[in-house]
């Protein structure tokens, strides 16, 4: 009997950063999503290649003074683009990039 190993989406899709567009004349800030786009599925943490789109995310925001959010569930939860590279182990490369400026 085969079992199949369940999957889950992908971490990459629970991170998000938003930029300010513009604000109208009433005073109403428009903001546009930042995201990986996206919506795998996979048996691990990551599917193939997204740890690197999460990574260039948490870069642009950190370039652009941008705090980040991550949704899981009904829960919210904003941090600095560092502090979220360093739970995932990545802070030094993401810190090293934001301070180049680079994505």
């Amino acid at each position: 009997m085969t079992t199949q190993n369940p999957t889950r989406p992908c971490l990459c899709g629970s991170y998000l950063f938003e930029v300010l567009i513009h604000e109208n004349v009433g005073g109403d800030k428009v903001w546009q999503q930042k995201t990986t786009g996206c919506d795998a599925t996979t048996q691990s943490t990551f599917a193939p290649g997204h740890d690197a789109k999460l990574k260039s995310l948490l870069i642009a925001a950190g370039v652009g003074g941008h705090r980040v959010r991550e949704v899981a569930r009904n829960t919210v939860v904003t941090k600095d683009a560092v502090r979220v590279a360093a739970e995932l182990g990545w802070e030094d490369i993401v810190r090293e990039a934001i301070a180049k400026g680079t994505r």
